[in-house]
């Protein structure tokens, strides 16, 4: 690894190590004071506040516009947050005032003696009923500015409403397609509000220079943070200047702007570097996974060929907006799954409610529409009485097939990865262990167990179009850096890109370093995110590579007087007729001092707006997950015994670290399916510490056994998150294995399974008489047609 000696030394310096030496005098620490409000309009009194010894300012959010003397607001798609509440608070926890000293503690006294008054409004908390809210309880009463963050995303909104955006997909007649169906179903799925949990919570320092800001943040994207940043201070964009360390896990929780405005407008306003780090707690309350609820009407034949399906699905995105209005668009493509379903009708909704922020989660809506359309062909199986495996098949995407946005499919292994989940776990490869007749365990002894084994197949897009550059710079020792502004935050992409470009330019990986993003110095990269990295950023730095190979070539020949095409460049040195140099020696030779060459990757794709139809993503990440599960038929607890996770990898550049990846994805995915969630209380986030928030312990984690499939020659996938959508539907399918029973809400809490095992759901069991085609039929579809438009919101979906 490069960076392993100071890793395992205590050396590696992250944005929280940042003290006076490293960003000048004077640096000041602020804290924050939150509101214990969902929604309310406020006052906020600092007078005695600022009184307090050793305090050098604190602000509400009114006196922080003031002294900045404009609004102050910020989003990745709409500029719709403050980074301090003003007159309005639409989430508890949300920042009201900010105190600001040389000395923490005394900046934490101050926020005592802030006098906050509230008037409580109305509040949402279900993205579906808050569709419908009126008057005081919409939360964003006047529109806000879009961001030139991402210029090329359209909005779908409803103006005084708590619509944040809505994305369709129409492909065929999912009507007509339906009304010819032998069965038509129609199901309700729900996921929870999640936490990313990284270990790092979210720190920024911002330091004012001159007529420019420099920003040291924990992000993903410090050049779509640089364009936050500069549209709130309203400056141009290069009077803003983002640098990135090492990140300590991030999770998509650090892809835009967090608390990096705050710390911006503090410095701004003081003329002092301002350092701002949330607590645990805060950290709960600062951005979270997407709660959803998904209805899918889906008809099939009755060999179990699915001929059309109808999806309506709520995002809750939360008080604001944040990247809500493009999560959307990958959930509403994601609905399609892996499988060939010619008519096709989606509408998905974001919709703001009185909940923390929702953003960016590792699988980006991909593991919430997974667990919803596998959990439904669970379903489908046992009531067709179909072979749940064999149903999958059966509608697979395969090459020459079109998938739900009407692209072209090419590159399909879905066939080769079910045959993998087929050989996952379970003794020799076979079905899961059963209980004895007599009711007792597997192990002889009087306890109501029963073990199940359950597949899931998914697969994921990753971000497009999607721009990456890249540059190498040689040295006279024949050393190369490699400048990316790709952050590194656990996952190994330094170490992959080094890789890349030694491999490239023939030369031992142990001489190519690689950069630090810094928006004054390494090129442009669209973000750290979307498994793209090592697609994105690695074809960058090969065309980089392959450039500065060219450029050695064009030095040797005219050094050496030979024609052009005599001399070239790779392995390690240069030819140029009868000579010979050494990368370095050339370069020491031709009196060059450095070379450095860029590169550049560029993925096309984009969806109608209308239709969307269209390239929705540049590469589909294809996996399938198989899990064996023991289920306690009393207390409703599910222990995983085993999953084997079985992804598509193409090349393989860090075979350790792959594995490794996708063990970290597995263990992610067991947490959502075993107890990971953010609850409420009268509008209250009471999960608010790791204490109480259920991440999986060593307890919980199986034997986890990794496939990776490919080969040397094949392109690279993205393995970041493609092992994390299947997990939760393959252990929900080895609990219907294992009792009978499909559980359709997350997470698999023990009294939540209990209860599906006390009073199972009629329509799961299989059908003893068939649907055909006539007047049930259609009457099923006028049923599954109500069922939609009985829920608020719904009435206008085209």
């Amino acid at each position: 690894m490069l960076d392993a000696r100071v890793k395992v030394t205590g050396r590696l310096q992250m944005v929280g190590d940042l003290a006076g030496a490293d960003v000048g005098p004077g640096l000041l620490h602020a804290r924050l004071l939150t509101s214990t409000e969902p929604h309310a309009l406020i006052r906020v009194d600092t007078a005695q506040a600022r009184q307090t010894p050793g305090v050098a300012a604190v602000f509400s959010g009114v006196e922080l516009e003031a002294a900045l003397g404009r609004p102050a607001r910020f989003g990745p798609i709409l500029r719709d947050q403050p980074p301090l509440a003003v007159d309005r608070v639409r989430y508890a926890g949300e920042p009201i005032a900010v105190a600001l000293a040389a000395d923490p503690d005394a900046a934490d006294a101050a926020l005592t003696r802030v006098r906050t008054t509230y008037r409580p409004l109305p509040v949402v908390t279900e993205a579906r009923t808050a569709m419908a809210a009126t008057a005081d309880a919409v939360l964003h009463p006047r529109d806000a500015a879009a961001s030139e963050a991402f210029p090329d995303l359209r909005l779908r909104r409803r103006p005084g409403s708590n619509l944040v955006n809505h994305f369709v997909i129409r492909s065929g007649d999912a009507d007509a397609a339906m009304a010819r169906a032998e069965h038509v179903f129609v199901d309700r799925f729900t996921t929870p509000a999640m936490h990313h949990a990284a270990l790092e919570t979210h720190v920024a320092v911002a330091v004012p220079s001159a007529e420019r800001m420099v920003v040291w943040a924990t992000s993903q994207t410090p050049y779509k943070l640089r364009v936050q940043l500069a549209e709130m201070l309203g400056v141009a964009l290069d009077r803003v200047q983002v640098r990135v360390l090492h990140l300590g896990g991030a999770f998509g929780s650090k892809c835009y702007a967090k608390i990096e405005p705050l710390a911006a407008c503090l410095a701004r306003i003081t003329d002092r570097p301002v350092r701002v780090c949330l607590d645990r707690t805060q950290a709960f309350t600062t951005v979270t996974r997407h709660a959803t609820e998904s209805l899918l009407v889906t008809g099939v034949r009755g060999d179990g060929r699915i001929t059309a399906r109808r999806v309506t699905a709520w995002f809750d995105a939360g008080a604001y907006a944040d990247i809500s209005p493009r999560v959307i668009k990958n959930g509403a493509y994601g609905y399609g799954g892996p499988y060939d379903v010619a008519d096709m009708s989606v509408d998905v909704y974001a919709v703001y409610t009185n909940r923390p922020p929702a953003g960016a989660f590792r699988g980006y809506a991909s593991p919430q529409a997974a667990f919803a359309y596998e959990a439904q062909m669970e379903l489908i199986a046992r009531r067709l009485g179909l072979d749940p495996v064999a149903l999958r098949r059966r509608n697979l995407l395969r090459d020459g097939s079109r998938n739900v946005t009407g692209e072209l499919m090419t590159d399909c292994h879905y066939d080769e990865l079910l045959d993998a989940a087929i050989r996952g776990p379970g003794p020799d490869g076979g079905g899961a262990e059963r209980n004895g007749p007599d009711g007792s365990g597997p192990d002889g002894s009087g306890a109501r167990r029963a073990r199940g084994r359950g597949v899931a197949v998914t697969v994921k897009g990753t971000n497009t179009p999607s721009v990456s550059q890249a540059a190498v710079a040689l040295n006279r020792d024949g050393s190369v850096h490699v400048l990316t502004s790709t952050v590194e935050m656990g996952q190994g992409a330094h170490l992959a890109l080094a890789r890349l470009a030694a491999e490239a330019l023939g030369i031992d990986a142990a001489l190519v370093s690689v950069s630090l993003p810094d928006t004054d110095v390494t090129p442009y990269d669209q973000q750290t995110s979307s498994s793209r990295s090592t697609i994105a950023m690695g074809a960058a730095v090969q065309d980089a590579c392959r450039a500065l190979l060219d450029r050695l070539a064009d030095l040797a020949a005219e050094h050496c007087g030979v024609p052009r095409q005599a001399a070239r460049a790779g392995d390690g040195e240069v030819r140029a007729g009868a000579a010979r140099f050494g990368y370095g020696e050339l370069v020491t030779a031709v009196r060059a001092g450095q070379l450095r060459c860029e590169g550049s990757y560029a993925s096309v794709g984009s969806l109608d707006h209308d239709t969307g139809q269209g390239v929705a993503s540049s590469r589909w990440h294809q996996a399938t997950g198989t899990a064996e599960v023991e289920v306690d038929l009393d207390t409703g607890q599910v222990r995983v015994l085993s999953y084997h996770a079985a992804v598509w990898a193409g090349r393989v550049v860090n075979p350790v670290e792959a594995q490794m990846q996708v063990e970290g994805a597995v263990l992610l995915g067991l947490g959502s399916v075993l107890g990971e969630e953010l609850r409420l209380a009268d509008g209250r986030q009471v999960t608010r510490d790791l204490l109480d928030y259920r991440l999986p312990a060593l307890t919980d984690t199986p034997r986890i056994t990794v496939e990776l499939l490919g080969r040397p020659t094949d392109p690279i996938y993205g393995l970041g998150e493609t092992a994390v959508p299947p997990v939760a539907p393959a252990v929900a399918a080895a609990v219907a294995d294992a009792t009978g029973v499909v559980v359709t809400d997350l997470p698999l809490r023990p009294e939540r399974v209990l209860a599906a095992l006390r009073t199972p759901a009629a329509d799961q069991a299989p059908a003893a008489h068939p649907i055909r085609a006539g007047d049930q039929v259609r009457t099923a579809v006028a049923a599954a047609g109500r069922a939609v438009r009985r829920i608020p919101g719904t009435e206008e979906a085209p």
